[in-house]
């Protein structure tokens, strides 16, 4: 779940029930990394509201003595959700004193990094690479920017499973007069992240050796009214493409509402019971 939000109360909300999705992964992706080096420059590229970055420094945190990260770069081409990683270094929201002062938020635009070769130990991008107009350049740049050595790690979705149990059946049942609403890879093309046994070609084909592709999967752990405005948000994305400005009209400022009453119907208490799987591309730079 991403989308470009203003960082408005509602918009920052927004942002950080997305990070209930995103942000399992992100920190199980590292959990599987196995981050070793003694000192450490990472890149959180296509950062988007920088759960990443907050899982870096948690880890951190846990680490032994002798464990340092010099730099955390979060970079995104969208200023309003760097406005939030900047909100989210400002409030220090890791426990440890400080944790924040050595990340910077930076707009960065992952088909172009600017920084020289060899810059970063560690470049992560959590569910980024799929929305990028040439997934290919910037999997080479990934490349080009690591240290000699270095690991990447992507994340996608294999499936987003909400959008087939929840919102497909919510909109047929509650807006029936409203569009069929498409499976989501019609209306937003993933160039293959969603497929495992595609990915590790994908990487190959740039460079990248040791390529590792796992799924994780789970239940996001999200109030149903947050997620029902989250993915509210979402599903509107894909109408605005779909159906025509009349039928946004008519039918989009019934969605959230359809989704938590389809919610509340289904599952007790409201809470959604199915598993979202996520895609865990890791790679190194020979």
């Amino acid at each position: 779940m991403r989308s470009v939000l203003n960082t408005n109360p509602s918009a920052s909300r927004i942002i950080a029930v997305n990070e209930k999705v995103t942000g399992p992964p992100a920190a199980e992706m590292l959990r599987r990394c196995e981050i070793t080096n003694p000192q450490l420059n990472i890149l959180d590229n296509a950062c988007g509201g920088g759960i990443l970055t907050a899982e870096v420094l948690r880890l951190a945190a846990q680490q032994p003595e002798g464990f340092h990260l010099d730099k955390v770069v979060a970079g995104d081409i969208d200023e309003q959700m760097l406005s939030y990683v900047r909100q989210r270094k400002e409030n220090n929201t890791v426990a440890q004193p400080n944790a924040w002062e050595i990340v910077t938020a930076e707009r960065i635009d992952q088909q172009d990094i600017p920084y020289p070769a060899g810059t970063f130990t560690h470049i992560f991008n959590n569910f980024g690479v799929f929305f990028c107009p040439d997934d290919t350049k910037a999997m080479s740049e990934t490349l080009r920017a690591l240290k000699h050595g270095g690991t990447a790690g992507f994340t996608s979705w294999k499936n987003i499973s909400w959008w087939s149990e929840i919102a497909q059946p919510a909109l047929a049942e509650y807006i029936p007069e409203a569009p069929t609403l498409p499976a989501p890879g019609q209306l937003f093309p993933n160039r293959g992240w969603s497929d495992p046994s595609v990915i590790p070609g994908k990487m190959q084909s740039v460079g990248f050796t040791d390529v590792r592709v796992d799924e994780y999967s789970f239940t996001p752990n999200v109030e149903p009214a947050d997620f029902a405005e989250a993915m509210a948000v979402l599903v509107k994305v894909g109408t605005k493409r779909l159906w025509s400005e009349d039928e946004n009209k008519e039918f989009a400022g019934r969605i959230e509402n359809a989704l938590l009453h389809y919610m509340k119907g289904k599952w007790e208490g409201g809470r959604w019971t199915g598993k979202m799987v996520a895609i865990m591309a890791l790679g190194k730079k020979a």
